[in-house]
């Protein structure tokens, strides 16, 4: 046979080979099982240790030439897996399995394949299956057990001490948890009866128009068949912290002048008051104990003060029964700018009186005006309306002592009245 005839047989081979292993048999896993599962049901109380056996049988050829992973499930969900032989790179795991998330008190045994915990919680309960999955593919499942946790009896979360404000409606809860549920109450100190106003409702305290008789130490119990535990907590009756005199501004201060910023507060407890500059509270490290003071009321007070104290101050009130605060701009001036604030003021009241002049004199014109106006008015009705030669004879007899002497006298006075009231009218307007 010659060269040629050589490599056409041996390409034939390989093509049978290459048909005769693709229709191979699959993988066989009849050899591989799990000898000792779980149980149907798990009981067990909360915080103690447990381990969920899955005792496996895989015989070593597998480990050697196949991808084997020992894989713990919890509701459907994969919970812990481990590698047990070679991982292929043509794996069919599914890469979007759903994990949980990792927890230190959890375990897997690669030996022995067991699943142990250290301190069974009540989240652990649930249905567990234990798997064998060899190229993908899921060789040998264990039967599904269930377990159960008998829940400790606890407070969740635990009672804590509270302030109640003043006139408020306040409420204090307490919940318990444990198998069986359990039965939650409240007492008062030494087994005393709730204080009026004050009620138990499955477990919490309602107190309607808190006051201070209301405050006391006060014990929340729970019980079930596993016994009964209780929490005692303090509570205390305060009123939030306010401002009587709060901050007010913008302050404007010359240099090397005093700045007093009012602060004052009530509230029970009595609140403490603190300053601050630009968010910077003020202690003895950033501020000149010679300048800087704080008196008795909380009042802060800036002696000789410099440009650099410019500022937002702010005044914070505090207590166990809260926080608030407010702040307020210091404007520091210069002595330049002060004097010039001064002319500036001197101007504007020089402007202010020549205005008050202008309308015066304004008012003295139309006045004038108005007086030259009427006395012409009378003037002419005094002429247009002289008395008739009947009229002036009854007028004769029944006034004897006016005369033609008189009447020429009151035309006359009348005459130098209107020329007065044109001289001081023209008098006015040159003034205007």
């Amino acid at each position: 046979m010659g060269l040629n005839g050589r490599r056409l047989f041996g390409c034939g081979l390989g093509f049978f080979c290459l048909i005769l292993c693709s229709y191979a048999a699959p993988l066989s896993f009849e050899d591989v099982s799990i000898a000792k599962g779980l149980q149907p049901s798990i009981t067990i109380k909360e915080q103690s240790p447990l381990q969920l056996p899955c005792e496996y049988q895989l015989p070593d050829g597998y480990l050697q030439s196949n991808s084997v992973i020992l894989r713990w499930r919890k509701d459907s969900k994969t919970l812990r897996q481990v590698e047990l032989g070679r991982m292929g790179s043509t794996t069919s795991e599914p890469q979007l399995e759903t994990m949980l998330r990792e927890d230190s008190r959890v375990s897997l045994n690669k030996d022995t394949g067991s699943l142990q915990f250290n301190s069974v919680l009540a989240s652990d309960a649930g249905q567990y299956q234990c798997q064998l999955v060899i190229e993908g593919s899921v060789a040998a499942s264990s039967s599904s057990g269930v377990l159960l946790v008998i829940e400790q009896l606890k407070f969740v979360p635990q009672p804590t001490s509270k302030n109640l404000e003043l006139g408020s409606l306040s409420k204090v809860h307490c919940k318990a948890q444990g198998t069986p549920p359990p039965q939650v109450k409240w007492m008062r100190e030494t087994q005393l009866p709730l204080p009026a106003n004050v009620t138990d409702q499955n477990g919490t305290l309602i107190f309607n128009q808190v006051s201070n008789e209301q405050r006391g130490q006060y014990t929340c119990v729970a019980s079930n068949s596993q016994g009964q535990i209780s929490a005692t907590v303090s509570i205390n009756v305060v009123v939030a912290p306010k401002f009587s005199v709060p901050p007010e501004g913008p302050i404007e201060v010359a240099e090397a002048g005093t700045a007093v910023i009012h602060c004052q507060a009530i509230g029970e407890p009595k609140p403490t008051i603190r300053w601050d500059k630009d968010l910077t509270y003020l202690n003895e490290n950033n501020t000149d104990g010679e300048r800087f003071s704080l008196l008795e009321n909380g009042t802060l007070e800036i002696r000789n003060v410099r440009p650099e104290d410019e500022g937002r101050y702010g005044c914070t009130i505090g207590s166990s029964a809260g926080l608030k605060r407010e702040d307020v701009l210091l404007v520091v001036k210069s002595s330049k700018s002060a004097s010039n604030s001064i002319v500036t003021r001197i101007i504007i009241v020089i402007i202010c009186l020549a205005f008050l002049y202008f309308v015066l004199v304004l008012g003295l014109k139309v006045w004038y005006r108005y007086r030259r106006h009427l006395g012409k008015v009378q003037l002419e009705d005094g002429l247009a309306n002289g008395p008739t030669d009947g009229q002036e004879h009854e007028h004769q007899e029944n006034e004897p002592c006016l005369t033609e002497a008189n009447s020429s006298k009151n035309l006359k006075s009348k005459l130098r009245e209107s020329t007065i009231l044109e001289q001081e009218s023209q008098v006015a307007d040159d003034i205007v």
